[in-house]
């Protein structure tokens, strides 16, 4: 038996009715309740998106008038010591030699060898040193000296991957000859081609993977010069192939002097008159052609970047960024007569002996300057407003103001 208990003069219909309009009542404060909490959630995050473009926007636009050093350091090298960045290290090198050195020119680690030219690439925390038209080669990371190997030919290009594989061109009279060499030294895999086949290589890149290598090679036939565009893999895929050559194309009327790997699948080559855009996993197709209407003076990429430099409208120089697709990321130019140029952190440093001048990755120039003293290198230490610079007897770090 159960019992109801119910107020004096209603009925279980009445507050049946009075229990379902509660309901409502209560549905709709919390649907008006979710709704305001909602609102207030979306303001806070337009908020704060709208903070960070400003924020964005106005570090994107600020320019900076004059700098400090904020520490000095003396060093001593030769005339004929040359730099490059690696990670956060800038590595000097010449004939006897190499060392690692931080931002305090402080030793990391360094080698010494004889070497009368040396040639060297670097690839995020990968180093190959070699004697070019000699028979030694050296394979470095963060830590120091990991290989030190020894050809039966000649060398003529190197190319290393992100883990430290080398990729060695040798020459063998008539004939190139492609090395892979592990971390360790050892032996990975060769491959042949006749000269009279394929041409000279003007150009080589490893993919940052080491499955894959890009080879530019120069034709000349019947007084016509032309361009062979060799793909290798050294994958499961290449062994298919002989001598791993996966795809190659032929590009009448044209030089291409300059191909690079600026990841593990996308590759850029160069011309006098185009840029070209490669992507593939295993077998690179062109996916991008890029016309150029004036002479291409200067190439360099880094990071999935590639920055043309060639004659401009209104400035002597204009520089175009491209991405990985082969989409231009700005336009920009300037009358600097420079002798270097690099992507070094977010930033494009251009200069010559004694000026400079920073352009961020929206192409914007943000810092011009001239120094007293000649610069042998520059590089970012840190975000967008301290670098060093590197004089004949010092090391400067500077902070724009």
């Amino acid at each position: 038996m159960s019992i109801q208990l119910l107020k004096p003069g209603v009925n279980a219909d009445t507050a049946n009715t009075n229990l379902d309009g509660d309901m409502d009542v209560y549905k709709k404060e919390l649907r008006a309740h979710r709704l305001r909490s909602l609102a207030v959630s979306a303001g806070v995050f337009v908020a704060v998106v709208l903070c960070f473009l400003g924020v964005w926007f106005v570090f994107q636009n600020r320019t900076y008038e004059t700098y400090e050093v904020v520490n000095s350091f003396d060093r001593s090298d030769t005339m004929t010591t040359r730099y490059t960045e690696f990670l956060n290290y800038v590595l000097k090198y010449g004939k006897d030699g190499i060392s690692c050195v931080d931002s305090n020119n402080r030793p990391v680690w360094s080698q010494t060898y004889s070497m009368q030219n040396p040639i060297i690439h670097v690839c995020q925390g990968s180093i190959a040193l070699a004697e070019e038209n000699g028979t030694s080669a050296m394979i470095f990371d963060a830590s120091g000296l990991q290989a030190d190997i020894q050809t039966r030919l000649p060398i003529r290009q190197i190319s290393v991957s992100s883990q430290g594989v080398l990729a060695a061109l040798l020459e063998d009279g008539d004939m190139m000859r492609i090395y892979l060499y592990n971390k360790k030294g050892e032996e990975l895999i060769n491959s042949k081609f006749e000269l009279q086949d394929t041409g000279y290589p003007l150009s080589m890149s490893l993919s940052a993977d080491a499955t894959k290598l890009a080879v530019s090679f120069l034709q000349v036939q019947d007084g016509t010069v032309s361009t062979c565009l060799a793909f290798y893999n050294f994958d499961s895929v290449g062994e298919n192939y002989e001598d791993h050559l996966v795809s190659s194309e032929i590009l009448s009327g044209i030089v291409m002097p300059y191909v690079e790997y600026a990841d593990t699948t996308h590759c850029f080559a160069v011309g006098t008159d185009r840029l070209l855009v490669y992507e593939g996993k295993q077998i690179p197709e062109q996916t991008m052609e890029i016309p150029v209407e004036k002479e291409i003076l200067s190439v360099f990429c880094k990071d999935g970047k590639i920055g043309l430099v060639f004659e401009g409208e209104e400035e002597a120089y204009a520089l175009q960024v491209y991405d990985v697709q082969g989409k231009r990321q700005f336009h920009t130019e300037f009358g600097l007569d420079y002798q270097t140029l690099k992507f070094s952190g977010s930033n494009i440093l251009i200069y010559n002996e004694f000026e400079c001048l920073m352009i961020n990755d929206s192409g914007k120039i943000f810092f011009t300057a001239e120094f007293d003293e000649s610069v042998s290198n520059l590089y970012t230490q840190s975000g967008n407003s301290r670098y060093i610079v590197m004089h004949a007897s010092r090391t400067d770090q500077i902070r724009l103001k």
